[in-house]
């Protein structure tokens, strides 16, 4: 069972990577759309191929809290669930929302320790899903590692559709999937493996 320090650091870890994306994905309070809501995706590369995307937090953007941060690991914990259950397809569409949604409502989050509790707790029952599976499928810490890479892969794609730059959305999925491993002892490479 993951500790009550794995769950807070790997929640601390969450909230650090999502602070950069923040800025795409929750609108400033004036309500400008940002310059990626404005163009597609496909137009933006490629009209924007050669402009180095900025890969610090703007001024006046907010820094993600600690139970915002165990809050998106909640749902990535959802994806290895439903990855499990053969509905990744569902939870990734249902993704598009549910991150902005949680971003957005991160100054009425609940209270940290009972959002780290959850959490725990979320964790505990993809280890108990993990342990039922059939004698057939794969060992356990490498069939999580590759369960893990997949959610990576889903995050990335889904920040990519959030119009996040992919300078910011690789990083953010990456440090969100060795996050999620954290909670389980599993030391992930690098991205771009």
């Amino acid at each position: 069972m993951p500790t009550d320090y794995a769950c807070h650091t790997a929640a601390e870890q969450a909230a650090h990577c999502l602070t950069p994306v923040c800025s795409v994905l929750v609108p400033d309070a004036h309500g400008a759309p940002a310059e990626a809501e404005v163009m597609p995706v496909v137009l933006r590369n490629y009209l924007g191929a050669g402009r180095p995307a900025p890969t610090t937090v703007r001024a006046g953007t907010a820094v993600v809290g600690v139970a915002t941060g165990a809050l998106v690991l909640r749902i990535c914990l959802d994806g290895l669930r439903a990855e499990m259950e053969g509905t990744l397809a569902r939870w990734h569409g249902q993704l598009i929302q549910r991150l902005p949604e949680v971003l957005n409502r991160q100054k009425t989050t609940a209270r940290e320790w009972q959002v780290l509790q959850d959490l725990q707790s979320d964790a505990q029952e993809v280890l108990t899903h993990l342990a039922r599976r059939e004698r057939g499928a794969a060992p356990g810490a490498r069939m999580l590692g590759g369960q893990v890479a997949l959610l990576e892969d889903a995050l990335c794609g889904a920040l990519r559709r959030l119009s996040v730059p992919m300078e910011s959305a690789e990083p953010c999925a990456s440090g969100l999937a060795k996050a999620v491993g954290s909670l389980f002892g599993l030391a992930l490479s690098p991205a771009g493996h």
